[in-house]
This record gives C-alpha cells, structure tokens and sequence, in this order.
C-alpha cells in the first residue's frame, strides 16, 4: 500500500482527445497500446499541441467490463473526422489527488486507498477517476512508475 499523501487540489478544465470503450482488465495494457499512438498521431495531424500527460479515465468499477476513456490533453484546435476519436473535457474543481510509484498493475490499490480516505475525511466522490502517466514506461523501470491519481469530488 502507498505512503503517498493524498491531498484535494483545485483543478482546472482540460480539453483532450479520448477513445471510450468498455475494456474487461485483463485487456487495458492492449488497450493503451492500441490507443494511444493513435490518439498522439490524431493530435499532430491535426497541428494540435499535446497539453498534459496520458491519461485512462473510469466511469464504473467493474473490472470485467470498464467503462474506459483513454485520452491526452492538447491545445489548439481539433476537428472530429468520424472515426471514435471525440473531445472530450477532464473536469475543473476539487479532486482527491494521490502519487502512485510502482508497476501499473498496483494501481488499483490507490483508488481503494481514495475511496477510503474520502469518507474518513467526509468528503462525497464524484463521477469519473482517473489516472495520470507521468513516465514513459519503455525508458522508466516498472517500480519507478510515477502516476497521478486524481478522484472528483461531488459538489
């Protein structure tokens, strides 16, 4: 279990470019390797900027079928061309907000370690964690993974 403070930041709103789809566990790494150059390559076509780290995004807990969205912040413009590629808005407000360090098959321990957190300190979560890919993991050893995770909170 981390020994990472948890902390609630102010966060601003971010526009990024996502693919959404529901994805059992066992099949996310395949997932992120199929989603992400594309959306990178979508984002240099179009002569967008990436803005922010990568990013996969939770909308349930069922690990045999997450609701999951995959994306990357970026500035400038970006036009829909039809495929699944959307844009999507990472939420401004007040998240819970942790630092995990290690394999990315882990990770699912912070968003228990959140969970409890939230109601130890009285706050309500929201709708939507997510986790934040601060390190490229074909240069960065597997136990020195750094990723963001950040917990909505319910106004």
């Amino acid at each position: 279990m981390s020994t990472q403070p948890i902390e609630i930041v102010q966060l601003s709103q971010q526009r990024a470019v996502a693919i959404r789809r529901t994805v059992p566990q066992a099949g996310l790494g395949a997932f992120f390797i199929e989603i992400f150059p594309k959306l990178r390559g979508a984002i240099r076509a179009q002569g967008a900027t990436p803005a922010g780290p990568r990013f996969a995004r939770y909308y349930n807990g069922d690990p045999a079928a997450f609701d999951t969205e995959a994306g990357i912040p970026f500035t400038g413009s970006f036009m829909i061309t039809g495929d699944e590629i959307r844009v999507v808005k990472l939420p401004a407000g007040r998240a819970a907000k942790t630092l995990h360090i290690g394999p990315y098959q882990t990770l699912s321990q912070e968003y228990r370690r959140l969970e409890t957190w939230l109601a130890e300190e009285g706050h309500r979560p929201g709708e939507g964690p997510w986790e934040s890919y601060l390190d490229d993991e074909s240069k960065t050893p597997e136990k020195h993974l750094r990723t963001e995770v950040y917990w909505p909170l319910a106004r």
